[in-house]
């Protein structure tokens, strides 16, 4: 009991500062959040609907709620070790860009050889930050299965844009173990030019009262408007879109061998050479086999096989015309959501 009280009192705390968080964080009404803008690509709906409808959001879980506040506190104690460090930071204000409606905060401003760029934090777990570290480029995130890793770059470019400030830096911190891993950004004028018609596209959405339609996917299934794109259907029913959601261990760790096997080969099929591994080719004719005609997520992988017809014949050359037969077959193709990281 006495354990519960403890916990209870906590939680109350806690929901005062989302409280308190919220009325400094919100935007302006009518306007994207910079820090969300990945979706301009991932789901531009998304982005209108936040605008549009706010009231049809779901409001985040406890759980979710709790992962916002350990990012508040990890984002205190990287300040701290940058301060001990003797790196000068600068904390903005609200950035705010009419002409494409858009509004941020960047974490701080760090000084880099006379210089102040922009920065940004991004706390995850030791095995999160394991595969963070085999990034290199920003196109590394891009390509990423991970959909909050794909927007980082977005977030960083369009900062950038709001101060008129670069180069700036992504530095990723483990939260268990406490190291860092950072990543410098550049401007990239093309890449931003293509973000911007993006937010451009859901402004025009917006003003039109005529979002995108909805569309079922993956996402979906943490998204806050989930209910309202597709009331009566359960998060475990996203197989009504033609995917099927599969929560099996044996699978996955399959899987995983399967894209250590892959990603380990010097020679690929795409490039028309032979794959001499023999415990990947079992591998991949078990997997085909077993998903044959279905479309699946298992993790971060999409297993995705259509069927195509081929005329087989089984008689004589000369009189093969007059039977022709036609099967059904299947291609299947087995690759990480997103891209690869």
């Amino acid at each position: 009991m006495i354990g519960q009280e403890i916990v209870k009192k906590l939680e109350e705390s806690a929901q005062a500062t989302d409280t308190k968080d919220q009325a400094v964080n919100t935007p302006p009404a009518g306007y994207n959040r910079a820090s969300e803008l990945g979706w301009v690509y991932d789901c531009p709906r998304y982005l209108c609907l936040r605008r549009m409808y706010p009231e049809k959001e779901t409001a985040p879980g406890t759980s979710l709620k709790r992962r916002f506040r350990e990012g508040k506190k990890q984002e205190r104690l990287i300040v701290e070790d940058l301060t001990a460090a003797g790196f000068k930071l600068e904390k903005l204000g609200r950035l705010v860009w009419d002409k494409y409606k858009i509004s941020g905060e960047i974490d701080r401003l760090i000084e880099i050889n006379g210089q102040m760029i922009p920065i940004e934090f991004k706390s995850c777990s030791s095995a999160m930050f394991h595969k963070v570290e085999r990034a290199q480029t920003k196109e590394d995130l891009i390509r990423s299965p991970h959909i909050w890793l794909r927007h980082y770059p977005v977030q960083c470019q369009t900062y950038m844009l709001l101060t008129r400030r670069e180069p700036s830096v992504l530095l990723f911190k483990d939260k268990e173990a406490g190291d860092y891993y950072p990543m410098d950004m550049d401007l990239d004028a093309a890449y931003a030019s293509v973000i911007l018609d993006g937010v451009q596209y859901v402004n025009d959405c917006v003003e039109k009262e005529n979002p995108p339609p909805a569309e079922l996917k993956e996402a979906c299934e943490g998204c806050g408007f989930f209910a309202y794109d597709f009331p009566g259907t359960e998060k475990a029913q996203i197989s009504q879109a033609g995917i099927e959601i599969i929560d099996d261990p044996d699978w996955l760790m399959k899987l995983q061998e399967y894209q250590a096997l892959l990603n380990s080969l010097t020679v690929y099929q795409e490039k028309g050479a032979e794959r001499l591994d023999k415990k990947f080719d079992k591998l991949d004719k078990e997997i085909k086999e077993a998903f044959q005609g279905r479309k699946v997520i298992i993790g971060e992988h999409l297993i995705e096989s259509k069927p195509y017809q081929t005329p087989t014949y089984d008689i004589p050359k000369e009189i093969k015309e007059k039977y022709k037969q036609i099967q059904e077959r299947f291609r299947t193709s087995i690759k990480l959501i997103g891209g690869e990281l």
